[in-house]
């Protein structure tokens, strides 16, 4: 094992809080701040994008007290029932848009799945390809910066689910886990291997 995989590994760090994008997520991060309630009139929350920074930021903020919480913000403000109404009535928010804008969207498990078993024959549209044979760096730059909050703990909310699973379902999903948390090894956590090509990109 590296020493830079031992001194860096995402999980010992936890995040500053960052600067709202409007009113739900600022009254997120003036509750985690202060310890109070969060102060937003509840018609906020219905006349939001859904889709826009605001409610997405003030989500991901409430979220993230579930996962490694943030530096200078109480734990106990987890499970606090201010936070999660407002988490709640954000998550019915986006729910009513995603049922609503998304309606030619599948309907059931295998539609879902179905066009995701087939691989294309012809990759040269994909992000991937454009990226391997004319990126230049700091397009990869930017790409491994968008994708960091998702593999910075890419495996973790999946864990979630394994609880409400069982038999074949339940052992195939912990084999898939083992392998993202590195199948016995530190150094070869997913997690850890994203962090370590940001840092070899000079991103934090």
């Amino acid at each position: 094992m590296t020493a830079r995989s031992l001194t860096s590994h995402p999980a010992t760090t936890r995040a500053g809080l960052v600067q709202g994008r409007g009113p739900l997520s600022q009254a997120a991060l003036s509750s985690l701040h202060t310890g109070r309630p969060p102060a937003y009139e509840p018609e906020t929350v219905q006349d939001s994008d859904p889709w826009g920074d605001d409610l997405q930021l003030a989500l991901y903020l409430l979220y993230e007290l579930h996962y490694r919480g943030f530096e200078g913000v109480d734990d106990n403000r987890e499970w606090d029932p201010d936070l999660l109404r407002l988490r709640q009535e954000m998550e019915a928010r986006f729910l009513q848009a995603l049922q609503s804008d998304l309606a030619d969207g599948p309907r059931t498990v295998q539609d879902a799945f179905d066009p995701l078993l087939l691989e294309p024959v012809d990759l040269s549209d994909s992000l991937s390809h454009q990226l391997e044979v004319a990126g230049e760096n700091w397009q990869l730059r930017e790409y491994a910066a968008l994708r960091s909050l998702y593999h910075l703990k890419e495996a973790d909310p999946h864990v979630w689910v394994i609880p409400r699973l069982t038999g074949r379902a339940k052992a195939a999903m912990v084999a898939i886990e083992y392998d993202e948390f590195g199948a016995g090894r530190a150094d070869r956590i997913h997690a850890q291997l994203f962090a370590e090509l940001m840092d070899d990109l000079g991103l934090d």
